[in-house]
């Protein structure tokens, strides 16, 4: 009879397999879509092992992300879209015209476009921790109301990282419009400055700079190894069966195997 030990290596072993597909040449093509699309179907895999009572895909994939040490940033927000969930949404309150005071000066700088066709890249560790914004958050009877139609954590990296994941999943592109140039891309998410031509005239080239978010394949991967390394240590500490949440049985309803 197989042991708990032996169940969890083999299932260490079964993740591990499919992590390396997803790292290899043929799948690092176009933009690397397709290892990110199987790095994420293999995160989402993980999650159900050790969220198997979540109430939903979206809250097992961030609760997992949440418990990735190796990124921390997951928990930060995202400065370039808070700054534009400002731009979008008309009549700001005084407490929301406060907050983006705080942040259009804090940043300021930070992200304003330069004047040159050369690719800036700046890391996402600059952005901001919650508790920053929630200071300045607006509220009512002691919670947080929306901006708009968002409230606070949908700008969190690890809930972008969500939206990344349905976006490569089920309409097998990257979303934005950054992109993973030569071979130093960094390993973390980053914010990349993007130049649009829009005519030479003249010998004159005239374009715009703006930032994307860049979430490369390699923190995917790292995501995933991390994931592999929780979900062990979670059933081994918990003397759980790592394969007990997924259905087993001639059925794909999981009720008939019953």
């Amino acid at each position: 009879m197989e042991t708990l030990n032996e169940k969890v290596d083999r299932f260490k072993e079964y993740y591990l397999d499919l992590i390396s597909v997803a790292e290899s040449e043929h799948n690092l093509v176009n933009q690397k879509v397709h290892s990110k699309i199987l790095c994420c179907s293999v995160f989402d895999a993980i999650s159900k092992s050790v969220f198997p009572n979540a109430k939903s895909n979206c809250q097992r994939f961030t609760s997992l992300v949440r418990l990735c040490e190796n990124w921390p940033e997951s928990q930060k927000i995202s400065v370039l879209h808070l700054l534009r969930l400002f731009e979008v949404t008309p009549d700001l309150s005084s407490e929301a015209k406060e907050l983006r005071e705080f942040v259009s000066q804090k940043y300021s700088k930070l992200l304003t476009p330069s004047n040159h066709l050369m690719s800036n890249n700046i890391p996402i560790s600059s952005d901001l921790d919650l508790a920053e914004v929630l200071k300045l958050w607006p509220e009512e009877n002691g919670k947080q109301v929306k901006i708009g139609n968002v409230l606070p954590y949908q700008l969190k990296h690890e809930h972008l990282l969500w939206l990344y994941r349905n976006s490569v999943v089920h309409e097998y592109r990257n979303p934005g419009n950054g992109v993973e140039l030569g071979q130093y891309v960094p390993e973390d998410a980053f914010y990349q400055e993007v130049s649009t031509i829009h005519a030479i005239e003249d010998t004159q080239m005239k374009f715009t700079n703006h930032w994307e978010l860049v979430y490369p394949s390699k923190l995917f991967l790292s995501l995933c190894k991390n994931a592999v390394d929780i979900a062990c240590a979670f059933h081994l500490k918990n003397s759980s069966c790592p394969f007990k949440a997924y259905s087993d049985g001639t059925y794909w309803i999981p009720d008939f195997n019953e």
